[in-house]
């Protein structure tokens, strides 16, 4: 078949094209109406009592810290080990996760070497709305408080000696991500040029299966 038998192929099977594109518009359609979901990654850091992330001896870089920091984390996850990508602060929402909790100490390493060097987890949590993702940072807020103290209990630890869990308040905030007016662009031309290339081949597919069809019935009335 040549180009030219392909454009009439494609001009008398308008319709195939059509249903095609019609197809590409509801895809775009549903891209469109996508709001977007809401991130946060919040920070725990652990450090002597009376002691803040901000003073010099608190304890965040100390190794039995760091420890214990990774046992809570270990005590509250999903108890497989969280995802590693090729930067540790890659966000999930990055990764093409819409749903979704990873809860580790803070990474300063990368997917083949990880480097815990701060007795700081971080939670990350990515959701549809809002709500939902409030709901689940304040949840495990209360798990890492509640896990931290049930494990210096068991160990008879004096209250005044007991390492601290703190909030960072900066990181409770919430982001609501959308997609750029470039990456909506990118898709609208993408899911045109895909709605098109697909529609010219079905109706080209649809040709050459009606002319195949027409010779074998011409060849069946001419032997009789």
């Amino acid at each position: 078949m040549t180009i030219i038998d392909g454009l009439r192929a494609i001009r008398r099977r308008w319709y195939v094209c059509a249903s095609a594109l019609l197809l590409a518009a509801a895809l775009f359609g549903l891209f469109w109406s996508d709001s977007g979901v809401y991130s946060t990654r919040t920070v725990v850091a652990f450090t002597y009592p009376h002691e803040s992330t901000l003073t010099p001896d608190n304890a965040t870089s100390n190794e039995s810290v760091i420890a214990f920091a990774g046992a809570v984390a270990a005590a509250i996850g999903p108890g497989e080990p969280p995802l590693k990508y090729s930067a540790s602060d890659a966000p999930l929402y990055g990764a093409g996760l819409r749903e979704g909790i990873l809860i580790g100490l803070q990474d300063e390493g990368n997917q083949w070497a990880p480097r815990y060097g701060q007795a700081v987890i971080e939670i990350q949590i990515v959701g549809p709305s809002e709500a939902w993702v409030t709901e689940r940072q304040v949840a495990i807020l209360e798990h890492v408080a509640l896990s931290a103290a049930a494990m210096q209990d068991e160990l008879a630890v004096d209250p005044e000696d007991r390492i601290t869990a703190r909030v960072e308040p900066l990181t409770m905030a919430i982001e609501h991500v959308t997609p750029s007016r470039f990456a909506r662009a990118a898709a609208v031309g993408a899911l045109l040029l895909a709605g098109s290339i697909t529609g010219a081949w079905a109706a080209i597919t649809v040709e050459l299966w009606s002319s195949r069809d027409e010779r074998v019935t011409t060849d069946e009335a001419g032997r009789r």
